[in-house]
Order: structure tokens, then C-alpha cells, then sequence
């Protein structure tokens, strides 16, 4: 009975170590290269200083974010600039 136990107990201590550790969060759930907005829509990283790769976020995802007003999108540096 003592065998068991142990073997039990161990079994449990295991297990809580594993869950000390959470699940991946690869990036919000928008996937490698990019991160989620405030409003939880997901854009390349780097997109507000000039991404060096071009790179796609999952489908259905904007791949880069709406200039605001007085702004415009220069593909070439991958940024929104003042018009």
C-alpha cells in the first residue's frame, strides 16, 4: 500500500509541475510574424517602423493596419506616413 501511495504521489507532483506551465501563446493567436491590436485584429510585425520581410498573417487577418486620417501607406517602407 505504502508503494502505491508513493508512486501516487508522485504521480500528482508531476502533474502540478506541469501545470505551473501555461499553454504557448504563439503571438496572440495570430501566428509567427504577427501580434494582435488592441481591438484584437492581427498585423505583421514591425509594421509601424518598416517590417525588413514581408510576411502574412492567417487568413481572414488584415496583414497591415489602416492609415488614420492625414496618413498614407508607403509599400516600399511598409509604414504609414503624414500626407
Amino acid at each position: 500500500m505504502e508503494a502505491v501511495l508513493s508512486k501516487l504521489f508522485v504521480a500528482v507532483l508531476f502533474a502540478g509541475s506541469l501545470a505551473i506551465f501555461g499553454t504557448a501563446n504563439a503571438a496572440d493567436g495570430c501566428g509567427p510574424g504577427c501580434h494582435s491590436t488592441a481591438y484584437g485584429a492581427c498585423v505583421v510585425d514591425g509594421w509601424g517602423t518598416g517590417a525588413p520581410v514581408w510576411n502574412e498573417c492567417p487568413a481572414g487577418a488584415r496583414p497591415r493596419p489602416p492609415c488614420g486620417p492625414g496618413y498614407v501607406w508607403r509599400p516600399r517602407y511598409k509604414a504609414c506616413f503624414q500626407s
